[in-house]
């Protein structure tokens, strides 16, 4: 079943419940060391929290709510306009975050002397259209665009892709993007290029007596954006104010994970 919250901005405390609000926060930047790294070849399996963390941002205001692990509606009163969002999982081009970052996943190390690269084969996102470059001034810092990557201009697809991600240097935690290298038209649901996937891992050994590996995954956190205009979710007055709000809105889903080697 569906869920429907209705928010009004400023009425509800923060919720510090909200799985967006915590976990860790991966080291993406050792991609290059050559220092040691716990072992993370192996099956994993994944398990989640039952709720997704919402975040939409419209309008300079931020709105927060909750739904079910499946998805569902979330509806916000945005100075008057109320404006419904809707994550659909089972939209074949939608990621949500138990499906962006599966609930078995095989990880790899191949190069040896890189041992904090990182593969995990993931369904990904992919463009059937053209990728243009960006306008002036809708990419760079500030934007969901930070990269100014090629803005897809056609619909989005998913398939099985090897995804590259980064053990942090002390061996405590990953950050693996979850992004396909393109950005949305606003329109379309590419996931922003922010998207990640970060946790602490529990290890075991030692790097010293060449028997460190990883064996858990903890403070697991899946974070995913995306355009609002993708997932709106209709204007029933069909007078076009509150599309243009939603084509101007950005949300984030989050949801807690962890894991354990076989």
């Amino acid at each position: 079943m569906k869920t429907t919250r209705i928010l009004r901005f400023g009425s509800l405390p923060v919720m510090l419940g909200l799985p967006l609000l915590m976990g860790a926060q991966g080291d993406g930047c050792a991609a290059n060391s050559r220092s040691p790294a716990p072992d993370v070849t192996g099956t994993w399996d994944v398990a989640y929290d039952d709720l997704i963390g919402v975040e939409i941002t419209i309008g300079g205001s931020t709105y927060t709510s909750e739904l079910g692990a499946q998805g569902g509606t979330v509806t916000i009163d945005h100075q008057g306009h109320p404006i419904t969002f809707d994550l659909d999982c089972a939209r074949p081009e939608i990621l949500c975050p138990s499906e962006a970052w599966p609930t078995e996943i095989t990880a790899e190390q191949r190069n040896q002397a890189f041992e904090h690269r990182m593969i995990v084969t993931l369904p990904v996102q992919a463009c059937s259209g053209q990728l243009v470059a960006p306008e002036a001034g809708t990419c760079g810092a500030g934007t969901d665009n930070p990269d100014c990557d090629d803005v897809c201009t056609g619909e989005v697809t998913v398939r099985p892709t090897e995804t590259f991600g980064v053990i942090g240097e002390s061996g405590q935690t990953f950050r693996l993007y979850l992004g396909g290298g393109f950005a949305t038209n606003g329109l379309n649901c590419a996931l922003f290029g922010w998207s990640v996937a970060d946790a602490d891992f529990d290890t075991i050994g030692s790097s010293a007596g060449g028997d460190w590996e990883a064996i858990g995954m903890d403070n697991g956190v899946v974070t995913l954006g995306y355009a609002g205009g993708c997932l709106w979710a209709g204007d029933p007055d069909d007078d076009g104010t509150i599309e243009a709000l939603a084509l101007g809105a950005s949300i984030k889903f989050t949801t807690g994970f962890t894991a354990d080697k076989r």
